[in-house]
């Protein structure tokens, strides 16, 4: 087999559906799979060489579990799963750290660290502060103004946040904040009216080489209030020029050069205001949302999950292998609680539409008791789909999940 890697070992941790393609894609390179999950009957089970029943976000299961682990690991992944503190703390045990240093890991981890991290650089950031009471964000808003965006400083997925354009139910939203962080640590940020990207990068032997770039759709995002919530996006972008361009690379060697990163991902979100690039959030890690795992290979043709796994595991990477050879129209929709009725689910009856991949979040027998969608977890379906042009990808992603219907009891 072409770029088959014989005789190596690449543990994986996280094995649910969305987790799939990375493993897939080890095993057509001739790599053996040893995945880790809590969940018992995680999707990627019946895939993988090795399943273990481990929690991937407790460092003393995966440290007991390698204390009784026999097997030369050769790399350490996770695919487009939050914990790049856990994958550098156990690459670095392992002693087959070849990515992200553990300290750039847990600065990551933290976005007001992220943000103060930035800041020192003169990176553009919306302004920001941490607060400690509702007293705080009152005098953020009279310096700043309004809307403004209160989030926890350690979650994803845009758990914990609300995007306010006055105070009424401050309190509410303050303890909503609180609830979902880890550290009981939230922070406020400016909300900048522009266009927001997802950004997917490689750092190659300390080059930067910009690979992906996804236009994020917030087209509903009146009905999500005050939540925000993304409903996929487009590829290739159109926001994105070529100054932005030349702005994120030089503002990814600075983040890389300073972080000692050589080699790794990083990912971005940011946004597009007034005509500069402002980064929003960075993370050290695979983007989740089928963003690395299938839109960019779709759109781009460059093999993202090879290149991320050779990285993981002390590869040589071709620049070959970074180069983009097309830009596909490429569209993700997802369909939400706000879309369907309440109650018990009878059955659902999926569309008979071409498209490159689509997912069910849902099953026959759930209960749904809200519509009322607080995170990107609450999602309950989605597909991505090609198009000759971005209108018809947009319209082939909306057809089919509207043409997706779900019967209650």
């Amino acid at each position: 087999m072409e770029g088959c890697i014989l005789a190596k070992v690449l543990l994986i941790l996280g094995g649910g559906a969305d987790q799939l393609p990375g493993v897939l894609k080890a095993q057509e390179m001739g790599i053996y799979t040893i995945v880790l999950d809590g969940n018992s009957e995680a999707y990627c089970k019946k895939y993988s060489d090795e399943f273990y029943t481990v929690s991937i976000k407790h460092i003393e299961q995966i440290d007991e579990f390698l204390d009784n682990y026999s097997k030369k690991i050769d790399g350490v992944i996770a695919f487009g799963v939050d914990i790049p503190y856990i994958i550098a703390y156990v690459a670095n045990r392992l002693k087959i750290n070849y990515t992200i240093p553990l300290q750039s890991a847990k600065l990551s981890e933290n976005k007001f660290y992220s943000k103060e991290f930035m800041h020192k650089y003169n990176i553009n950031i919306p302004a920001y502060s941490l607060v400690n009471s509702v007293d705080d964000i009152k005098k953020f808003v009279d310096i700043y103004g309004f809307p403004f965006v209160l989030k926890p400083v350690d979650n994803s997925a845009s758990r914990g946040i609300s995007l306010l354009h006055n105070l009424e139910n401050i309190n509410k939203y303050y303890e909503y904040a609180i609830s979902q962080s880890s550290c009981n640590q939230i922070m406020v940020e400016k909300y900048l009216d522009g266009f927001q990207i997802s950004t997917e990068s490689f750092i190659v032997n300390s080059k930067v080489f910009n690979i992906g770039f996804a236009d994020r759709n917030y087209e509903d995002m009146d009905k999500f209030m005050p939540n925000i919530i993304e409903n996929g996006g487009d590829l290739p972008s159109i926001y994105m020029k070529e100054k932005h361009k030349f702005q994120l690379e030089k503002y990814l060697k600075i983040i890389s050069k300073e972080l000692n990163i050589r080699n790794g991902v990083i990912k971005g979100d940011i946004i597009i205001y007034k005509d500069e690039l402002y980064i929003i959030e960075l993370a050290l890690r695979l983007s989740g949302g089928n963003l690395s795992t299938i839109e960019i290979p779709e759109s781009t043709g460059v093999d993202f999950l090879q290149v991320a796994i050779k990285l993981h595991m002390n590869l040589k990477i071709d620049e070959t292998e970074l180069k983009i050879e097309k830009n596909d129209f490429i569209s993700l929709r997802y369909k939400f609680l706000e879309d369907i009725k309440k109650g018990k689910i009878k059955n659902i009856n999926l569309p008979e539409v071409n498209n490159i991949s689509s997912s069910l979040f849902i099953k026959i027998g759930d209960e749904i008791k809200s519509n009322k969608t607080e995170n990107h977890a609450n999602r309950i379906a989605s597909v991505i789909t090609r198009g000759s042009s971005r209108d018809e990808a947009i319209n082939k992603a909306n057809e089919y999940l509207q043409n997706l219907e779900i019967v209650f009891e």
